[in-house]
Parts: C-alpha cells; structure tokens; sequence
C-alpha cells in the first residue's frame, strides 16, 4: 500500500491525529555492542514522528524513479581489494618476523644464508601485492565515482518530495535526537504524546564497511518502557568504502 500525491501528504495530519490518542511512557534506551575498541558513547539516536523507512518506500513507488542502479561490479572489486588487504597484511607480519629474525643471526653463517634468500622472496611477493592492491584500489575508485552520481541523480528522483512532507509536520512532532551517555544509553526519555519510531546507525564492531541499523517502533503498552539496542534487532548493510 502506498498514498497517492494527494493523499501522502494528509499524512502529517494524520500522526497528529494519532497523538491524541497515544500513550506516554518513559523510554530507556541502551546500545549494547561488543568487540574490540567499541564505543556505545556518543551514538545519535533519532526519534520520529512517523516510519522513515514507509516514507520513503511511499515516495520511491510514487515518483517511479526505475531501479536503483547496480552495485554488483562494484562489490566484487570491493571483495577482491579486501581479499588483498588481508593477504597482504599476513604476509607484511611474515615479513617483519623473518626480518626480525635475520638481525639476530650473524650475516656470515649458515642459516642466515638460507634464511635471506626466503626473505628477499617473501618481500618481493609483498611488494607485487601492493602494486596489484594499488591498481584494484584505483579501478574501484573511478567506477565507485560514476556509481555516486548514478545514485545521487536516482536518491534525488526517488525521494521527491520527501521535504515538503517534513515541513507539514506539526513543530511539537518533529524529529528529535539523543545522544547515548557514557553508559551507553538514553535516559528517562518523554516523547510527546503521539506514535513514534526509533532510528539508529552504528558501525559493526570489527568491520570497516558494515552498518546496523535500527528502525522500530516505540511500544506504548506500559508507563517504563526499557529497548535494548544490539546486533539481534538491527539491519545489517554492507557499505561501499
């Protein structure tokens, strides 16, 4: 189901309508993630007055932009260029340890002289692999700039009219955003009186080009209302670097 030009934009009106007839509760809001070197401190969490991602599946059906443009080249050199980064990173440890090794034998005995020959392989390899990672990067960066614009030109015709729809909500109903604390939450959050949904981004934990997402909405079925925010619940996007 989708609205029609005419009927998207009663929307607004409608989730003032709804307001009146919600609950409000108190939210508590923590971001739970785990690994190494993450923080959960100073995320922004987003709290909306209607559901983000409806909207803009409304408007993408209404304004018929086509498909969105392919990624999948793209993704392939990507996967290729981390293959590459990962292989090359082994084989720099490699590299470093035999190093390390060679400097602590003397360079006239016998097991230096086998050990070096392996080492000037080992770092020949390793230089071999830096110019190839060199040459992906650069292919993956002239096409992945083509592919930005494509997007832009398509996100631009897709999501037409996705302004004029904000700027009818009401001003006690607009977006409102909170920032985690250095326990990793949002506490004793009053919305006001109305439905709401929750948007959230973060990193994944270990990974370079990978986001959660969350998109939900808030329950209004008690007065304490506790949401835990972690891997389970959340969208999992790869993204372009």
């Amino acid at each position: 189901m989708y609205f029609g030009h005419s009927r998207f934009f009663v929307l607004p009106a409608l989730i003032l309508l709804l307001a009146s007839c919600s609950t409000r509760p108190t939210y508590y809001i923590e971001l739970q993630l785990s690994g190494d070197n993450v923080t959960c401190q100073g995320v922004e969490i987003e709290f909306l007055s209607y559901n983000y991602p409806f909207v803009l599946d409304s408007l993408r059906k209404i304004n018929n932009p086509g498909p969105r443009p392919d990624s999948t080249e793209l993704m392939a050199l990507l996967e290729n260029y981390q293959g590459i980064l990962e292989r090359s990173a082994r084989m720099a440890d490699s590299c470093d340890l035999l190093r390390e090794n060679l400097e602590k034998l003397d360079n006239k005995s016998i097991q230096y002289r086998k050990m070096y020959p392996v080492y000037q392989r080992l770092e020949k390899q390793m230089k071999n692999m830096l110019d190839e990672r060199h040459t992906v990067h650069q292919s993956y960066l002239e096409i992945k700039g083509s592919y930005d614009l494509k997007v832009q030109d398509w996100s631009r015709s897709a999501y037409k009219g996705f302004s004029d729809f904000k700027s009818e909500i009401p001003p006690e109903l607009q977006t409102k955003i909170e920032t985690t604390d250095q326990d990793c939450m949002v506490k004793k959050l009053v919305l006001p009186f109305g439905t709401w949904w929750l948007h959230a981004e973060a990193r994944k934990p270990g990974t370079t080009n990978e986001k959660l997402i969350w998109n939900m909405q808030l329950p209004t079925d008690a007065d304490s209302v506790m949401i835990i925010l972690d891997e389970s619940n959340a969208q999992n996007v790869r993204e372009l670097l």
